[in-house]
């Protein structure tokens, strides 16, 4: 084999592997994007404060993240290609070194899958809380109080609204769309059902699964504000659930325990709600010990 060959298989050993952990990833948005969808349209969402400049820094971070991989890689790849170019001249096929190689290979596509995986679900969260707290724009207009991942007891309250008719703890939950439930639903690929989820028995009733759980921690955590706002303001407390899909067209098929709505539904619906009037004091009182913890919390994560 001529000098030249030898090179270039070097070359291609080198880069198959590095292209390996690339194609994991290709694939993996392949399949995402052809299996399901974000709920809602991330680019009409409304932009939140420094949102441009929020994109901008990403980008930035990954690009030194890039730059620093190819700075380490330009400086390796000589030394790889003679190393392995040297194996081949020889005729030694590094066994040790292959096993261990591949054995890297492997273990970085496995925790580029599962990184892949959270960043889904991240993304996913991300959005579903971003159109919420958008829409809750409108409650704040009609003078409610509107607070946005308040830290609890190892948990955290999605939003939190405060208005004259009591306290409301917003859990929401991001659910993708499934192309499959459209498609099952309606043959041309348009139709509503399939996006449609509604409330049943103690039960939320997806095209192809249903859940529980989102209504159990819904209840749970309001159930926490109720008992921390009566013991920091030292009058009770009664905080309302209230549970979001946005992008979900909600129904209910039997009287929910509480709210649980689509994030379009949220200014219509929680003025109508009467669970505690509060007066004027009691909601300054409810505010202020909302805002103490928001910004010792704040504090805490400096």
């Amino acid at each position: 084999m001529t000098d030249f060959s030898n090179s270039m298989l070097s070359v291609a050993i080198i880069l198959s592997s590095m292209f390996a952990t690339v194609g994991v990833m290709y694939g993996l948005l392949k399949y995402r994007d052809a299996t399901v969808k974000l709920p809602v349209d991330r680019e009409q969402l409304a932009r939140i404060p420094a949102y441009g400049l929020q994109q901008q820094i990403q980008d930035l971070q990954m690009d030194l993240i890039g730059s620093m991989l190819m700075g380490a890689m330009i400086v390796s790849l000589p030394f790889a290609v003679s190393s392995i170019k040297a194996h081949i001249t020889v005729g030694q096929f590094p066994w040790i070194s292959v096993t261990t190689g591949l054995m890297g290979l492997a273990y970085c596509s496995f925790k580029t899958w599962k990184n892949f995986s959270k960043l889904t679900k991240l993304r996913l969260g991300h959005t579903a809380e971003i159109a919420t707290a958008n829409e809750l724009i409108g409650l704040q207009a009609l003078g409610y109080q509107v607070f946005h991942d308040v830290q609890a007891d190892g948990f955290n309250i999605d939003h939190l609204v405060i208005g004259k008719n009591g306290v409301f703890a917003i859990e929401t939950k991001g659910r993708h769309k499934r192309n499959k439930d459209l498609l099952q639903t309606n043959g041309n690929g348009n139709g509503s059902k399939g996006y449609q989820v509604f409330y049943k028995d103690g039960r939320l009733n997806f095209p192809s699964w249903t859940e529980t759980k989102p209504i159990e921690q819904a209840e749970r955590q309001s159930k926490w504000v109720s008992q921390w706002l009566t013991k920091a303001t030292g009058t009770p407390v009664s905080s309302t659930p209230v549970l979001v899909f946005p992008g979900w067209y909600v129904t209910c098929q039997t009287k929910p325990p509480f709210p649980i709505l689509n994030h379009k539904q949220l200014v219509g619906t929680i003025p109508t709600l009467r669970t505690q009037a509060l007066s004027q004091q009691q909601a300054e009182q409810i505010i202020y010990q909302v805002a103490q913890r928001c910004m010792s919390k704040s504090e805490v994560g400096k």
